[in-house]
């Protein structure tokens, strides 16, 4: 429920119990300016109606909205008390909620405002106003009249004990609601800001990487030109031609990397999500882990193969980054399994390493926080926040038995043209 709805439910309400009082004052006898009293309600039912024409359009951020609509309320009940009593009428204590709706939704200074014209109101109702008469008190003798006097105080004793309850329930049935909901409200926009500060640090490690593979290019063109060079040289030594033959694989590689490392900057910088088959990213995962680490080969149990997941080159990066962890952890080749539960792909990589420490695991995937002595702290971190971007989630669970990383993202309908 927003704000508006919770205005629009306090201007309704105020309305009926200006209305049922009123009825039930008459009832009793008691005369009243039936005119001043009309207009006041009518006022108010009239504000009632404003709110429910302008709450689909009315913005939590429109405050000065919200405060007129208040004092004009406030205004209404006031003329309410001035025909019925003034501060004898123990509706008067109604002026207070308002007052706490400002406190929960609007700011400060329009609080104070609020609770500067509630004062004012109170201090002029203390003064000017109508005093209650009933018939039977005008022509009837003493005696009566001290009977008259006598029920005329039950009846405003338990007109304040029923305000007081009606005050009390509007509190826990608008305020409360309406405080929790700007908490839930003030929650969405910390983690929204959290997110926004996670993707700059993620655009501006994009941006190292491009600026750094782009230098590294040309000390690696260097290498590439002295490897051909040493062609010649090693002709006819055997071992050397295999020496000169994995330095240019290994160039090879570097390039390679540094090329997928310029795409993948680059494609985080737009911000270009695609619909990519499952079964394509894992085979390439499993590919270029091959190719990253020739002493292991990746076994990978995928059932989930015509899956489709929204994703882009940093997805398949985070994969490698936490296949590395693990291969780097236990010194044996990871599993990687892959199934789809409940419209979701669950990826799950284990390894049989020493575990995780608990201090450790309550950073990790912060930057700069490794559980490896050589590490940097940037793998998992990142791996984290591309998971995370791409609307999934990743959670770690370590024993003494090994680590396991498990990685869920949404799946897509797979189009059919």
């Amino acid at each position: 429920m927003t704000g508006a709805r919770y205005l629009l439910w306090y201007n309704g309400v105020l309305a009926l119990i200006m209305a049922s009082a009123a009825w039930a004052m008459h009832l009793q006898g008691f005369q009243l300016p039936m005119a001043m009293l009309s207009s006041a309600v009518a006022g108010q039912a009239l504000l009632t109606g404003i709110s429910v024409g302008i709450q689909p359009r009315l913005r939590t951020d429109q405050g000065l909205v919200y405060l007129g609509i208040l004092l004009v309320s406030m205004f209404n009940l006031a003329v309410y008390l001035f025909a019925t009593g003034g501060h004898t009428n123990p509706v008067i204590s109604l002026l207070l909620l308002p007052l706490a709706l400002s406190a929960v939704a609007l700011r400060p200074w329009q609080t104070l405002s609020l609770a500067l014209v509630v004062v004012v109101l109170y201090t002029a109702l203390t003064h000017y106003f109508l005093p209650l008469s009933m018939p039977e008190m005008d022509h009837a003798n003493h005696g009566a009249q001290g009977d008259s006097h006598q029920s005329f105080m039950q009846l405003h004793l338990f007109g304040m004990w029923l305000t007081f309850a009606i005050s009390a329930l509007l509190i826990c049935a608008l305020v409360i609601p309406l405080a929790q909901s700007v908490r839930e409200q003030q929650q969405l926009i910390s983690q929204q800001r959290e997110k926004m500060l996670q993707d700059e640090q993620l655009v501006a490690l994009a941006t190292f990487a491009a600026s750094a593979a782009h230098k590294m290019g040309t000390p690696l063109s260097t290498l590439s030109i002295l490897v051909d060079d040493f062609k010649d040289l090693v002709q006819g030594q055997p071992e050397w031609q295999q020496d000169r033959e994995l330095m240019a694989q290994q160039i090879e590689l570097c390039r390679s990397i540094l090329q997928g490392m310029m795409q993948r900057a680059d494609s985080l910088r737009q911000n270009r999500p695609a619909a990519t088959n499952v079964g394509d990213l894992l085979q390439q995962v499993r590919e270029q882990f091959n190719l990253l680490h020739p002493s292991f080969e990746l076994q990978l149990d995928n059932q989930c193969c015509a899956g489709v997941v929204i994703a882009d080159g940093t997805l398949e990066q985070a994969l490698l980054n936490l296949l590395d962890n693990a291969v780097r952890a236990s010194d044996h080749a990871p599993v990687l399994h892959a199934v789809e539960e409940d419209g979701f792909l669950r990826l799950e990589i284990h390894d049989s390493g020493p575990g995780i420490p608990e201090t450790i695991q309550q950073q990790l995937g912060q930057p700069l926080v490794s559980s490896r002595k050589d590490g940097l702290g940037l793998g998992l971190f990142l791996s984290h926040a591309t998971v995370e971007r791409l609307g999934g989630e990743l959670s770690l669970h370590s024993s003494d038995d090994g680590t396991t990383i498990k990685v869920s993202l949404p799946l897509q309908e797979e189009s059919h043209e």
